[in-house]
């Protein structure tokens, strides 16, 4: 099966490491064939985390200036086909802005949570765990209700940030049928493995769930901010989950099989 990298940060984002050159290089290099970079778009104007408090918005990239790299890497790397979108926080929250970005040429919108109530980040040094589920997922739950997007992004992200994490079973569901339901792509992220941990965002658990419920429709993302992760982890997801789901990419917002 070929491989495809949909989510991978460039310097674009403001906690890139890696150029696109960069990124691009090392896909070639692995034996990838398509990427995707999705760059931040934060219009978060508060964000709180261990007491510090910064504007998201003044970080947001420039679109031209993105598109046209995005096209010099494709004359530089012929042989990879390097695809445009962003990850946009929140967007029921930002609903004009997002309206916006959804009228420009990506070929991909991945919506990510990556704040809880009042701009503040959902880590354990912040706030509890219990309310970090239950805001973490209502704003989970507020953006696949209320946007237009083709894949999400790291479901259970805050678990990397608490010792537990555990999502009510009837949230769970809700939030499978909506993805379900809207042919919305399940991102597999695997920015949370390494050599100790096998358990990707979602976790096997949730994987095992979105199947039993009907879902088949995934896509693969490394979340790499630095060209070394490019791809991690994806041949042991692809070996053990490629006759359960359909894993593919997103492309002019329509999703393909691999």
């Amino acid at each position: 099966m070929k491989m495809a990298d949909m989510h991978i940060h460039s310097t674009f984002s403001p906690d890139g490491v890696s150029s696109m050159e960069e990124q691009c290089r090392q896909a070639v290099k692995q034996g990838v064939s398509i990427i995707c970079f999705t760059d931040h778009v934060d219009f978060n104007a508060v964000e709180l985390n261990m007491g510090r408090i910064k504007d998201n918005r003044k970080q947001n990239f420039k679109v031209d200036e993105y598109l046209s790299e995005i096209e010099r890497m494709r004359f530089l790397f012929p042989e990879l086909e390097i695809l445009s979108g962003v990850e946009f926080s929140e967007p029921h929250l930002f609903c004009d802005e997002f309206e916006q970005y959804t009228k420009l040429p990506f070929d991909y919108i991945l919506a990510s949570i990556h704040h809880c109530k009042n701009g503040v980040f959902p880590g354990g040094i912040n706030l509890s765990e219990s309310q970090a589920v239950l805001e973490y997922y209502d704003f989970m739950l507020g953006s696949l209700e209320r946007c237009e997007f083709q894949g999400i992004a790291h479901m259970d992200f805050p678990r990397l940030f608490f010792d537990n994490w555990n999502i009510d079973e009837k949230i769970l569901c809700r939030i499978l049928q909506l993805v379900i339901s809207k042919n919305i792509a399940l991102e597999i992220n695997t920015s949370s493995m390494n050599e100790n941990c096998y358990d990707p965002m979602p976790s096997v658990r949730i994987l095992k769930k979105y199947i039993d419920m009907g879902g088949r429709r995934i896509v693969l993302g490394s979340d790499a901010h630095n060209s070394k992760r490019i791809a991690y982890g994806f041949n042991s997801i692809i070996s053990k989950w490629h006759k359960s789901l359909d894993i593919g990419y997103i492309k002019g917002r329509e999703f393909y099989s691999l």
